[in-house]
């Protein structure tokens, strides 16, 4: 029931808010990841279908894992090269999350190991574009996805075998 009544809003500083819709206020701070603030902006912002996790991606390439009612940063990982992790997603099992970054590669990470086992590399890169990867994003009901970038090209993407629902 929290993020029914929330929105979220990303910022250049490396925080995140959360705004109760009833009141117009901001309801929780969400502070930045490993000693950042004001160092790098948060880019990109999904919910998982759960409406507990919350995945942020960063100008620095990291990407973070937020349970968002207790504000807490849960874990934090690097599916990309360390520049512009510019687009995050959650699949609708939230298992996977899927990005895009300036260094033009797509990727796909088991959220579910990145809990687990941060140490250990449970991403696997699932294309690449010829310039930076400005957005993926899901399919709804299919196992594919799209990416857009700034090569000027939108690609249509089947997800790999391993994604399930």
């Amino acid at each position: 029931t929290f993020f029914w009544v929330s929105l979220f809003s990303k910022s250049e500083d490396g925080t995140i808010r959360l705004w109760d819709r009833r009141s117009n206020t901001c309801s929780r701070v969400i502070g930045a990841a490993l000693g950042t603030q004001g160092k790098s902006g948060i880019s990109s912002l999904s919910l998982n279908n759960f409406g507990n996790l919350l995945c942020g991606s960063r100008d620095d390439g990291l990407c973070m894992l937020y349970d968002i009612e207790m504000g807490k940063l849960l874990a934090a990982f690097s599916p990309h090269t360390p520049v512009t992790c510019k687009s995050v997603q959650f699949y609708r099992n939230p298992r996977y999350i899927l990005s895009g970054s300036y260094d033009g590669t797509i990727a796909l990470t088991c959220a579910e190991q990145v809990l687990l086992n941060p140490e250990i590399n449970c991403t696997e890169i699932l294309g690449t574009h010829r310039d930076k990867v400005t957005k993926v994003t899901w399919h709804p009901t299919k196992q594919a996805f799209a990416t857009c970038s700034a090569d000027r090209t939108v690609c249509l993407w089947t997800a790999k075998d391993g994604v399930d629902d």
